[in-house]
């Protein structure tokens, strides 16, 4: 046959089925360690969290008891359990080498035993009765090249198989990544203090108030459309904080939200913002600029100051509203008038500046019943985006990366 005329005669192979599965709720592994990294995000008592993670590693792994201790200088201290009483978290401790446990730690590598009694390395923990499971794994909890924990499970019988042990390897992880993010945290506790204006007691994530340079919204669309967008977006703000302070009668807080509702009508002031929207420092450039207009028709300089801060505010707050979510604590270096405004619509649980609030932000803020501390010091130097803050409004304390005493405090104060 001429191999010219082969290709023509080929019949192509057929294709395998296409088969895409969705793994739904349900399903006891996937949904577990899911779980898992939900869990390694977690504030609150760092011994609740990790029990909580002892929990669904048992479940996924068929284990009977699942315990985590975390290594405390040259102590491994178990810090989360389940199967054993509850007394035995934090009462339970070991030297690096001592026991099957230590062992684990002092080499860095899995163990397992089909009786852990029967071995030389085993440690007796009165009370404790893990003698009923007498099957034994632990894997090394490593961090920065060095064993920061172990994680053991046990169970009455059927030794650990290979690929059991490489799921308890890979269980670890989220552990590790939920040790880990605590002692960052805990090296990055500050307790800082400032002047207290509006009362109350609450928890949540650092959110920061961006300054105004240019304009970071949706790059696909016309500046123009991006700019009535956000103004759009501003105005249903001003509304939700109109009807929340519906019943406030105090004269500094009438003039700041007529001030913001005729800036979000100034159809030539957006105009202005459109046309350099995408060019470095364009929006402060343009605020400043607009708010000297009154002072040449014989307003105050203090006037002008005072229209050109909230100006470029506004255009700070015209950027993605999505970092300042409900439930953060804002914090920004000087806090006026509009973002207070904005704050109260978005639902931020407190507002905080490293230097002054605006006194008619102080009154919008104890309108809203919204926690307000100012004059701040060191809090951009301690605290970052996403960081975890309590703000005791009463006293005029921030505490970055508060310990777990002062979170239970602070939620009995609430």
């Amino acid at each position: 046959m001429d191999p010219r005329n082969m290709r023509s005669s080929h019949v192509p192979r057929e294709q395998p089925e296409s088969h895409v599965q969705v793994h739904h709720r349900g399903e006891r592994g996937v949904d577990g360690i899911l779980r898992l990294i939900e869990l390694a995000g977690h504030d609150g008592p760092v011994e609740a969290m990790l029990t909580a993670m002892c929990g669904e590693i048992a479940s996924i792994s068929s284990a009977e008891i699942a315990s985590v201790y975390v290594r405390e200088d040259d102590r491994l201290v178990m810090r989360g359990n389940h199967g054993f009483p509850s007394r035995a978290i934090g009462a339970v401790a070991l030297s690096i080498g001592e026991g099957i446990t230590g062992l684990v730690a002092e080499c860095m590598r899995p163990v397992s035993a089909a009786h852990a009694a029967a071995e030389t390395a085993y440690k007796h923990v009165p009370e404790l009765g893990e003698e009923r499971y007498p099957v034994f794994v632990g894997v090394p909890l490593i961090g920065a090249g060095s064993a920061i924990g172990v994680l053991v499970l046990q169970r009455r019988s059927e030794p650990f198989a290979a690929g059991e042990v490489t799921l308890a390897t890979a269980l670890g992880a989220p552990v590790t990544l939920a040790i880990e993010r605590r002692r960052e945290s805990a090296v990055r506790a500050a307790r800082l203090t400032g002047v207290a204006h509006v009362g109350g007691a609450v928890l949540g994530r650092a959110a920061v108030v961006p300054t105004a340079t240019s304009f970071d919204g949706a790059a696909h669309a016309p500046a123009e459309v991006r700019i009535e967008r956000a103004f759009a977006r501003l105005r249903d703000d001003l509304s939700r904080t109109v009807r929340r302070l519906g019943d406030a009668t105090e004269p500094a807080i009438g003039g700041a939200l007529d001030r913001f509702a005729l800036a979000l009508c100034d159809a030539r002031l957006r105009e202005r913002l459109a046309a350099v929207a995408d060019q470095p420092a364009g929006l402060r450039a343009v605020a400043r600029e607009y708010a000297r207009a009154p002072y040449r028709l014989g307003g105050s300089r203090s006037e002008a100051a005072d229209h050109a801060a909230e100006l470029e505010e506004l255009c700070a707050l015209l950027g993605d509203a999505r970092a300042l979510r409900p439930g953060s604590v804002w914090i920004g270096d000087r806090l006026g008038t509009f973002a207070t405004v904005t704050a109260v619509a978005r639902g931020a649980a407190a507002i905080v500046a490293s230097d002054r609030i605006a006194p008619a932000a102080i009154a919008i803020a104890r309108a809203a019943q919204l926690p307000a501390v100012s004059d701040v010091t060191g809090l951009f130097g301690w605290a970052r985006p996403g960081d975890l803050l309590a703000v005791d409004g009463d006293r005029g304390v921030v505490l970055v990366h508060p310990s777990s005493a002062d979170i239970e405090r602070l939620r009995r104060a609430r």
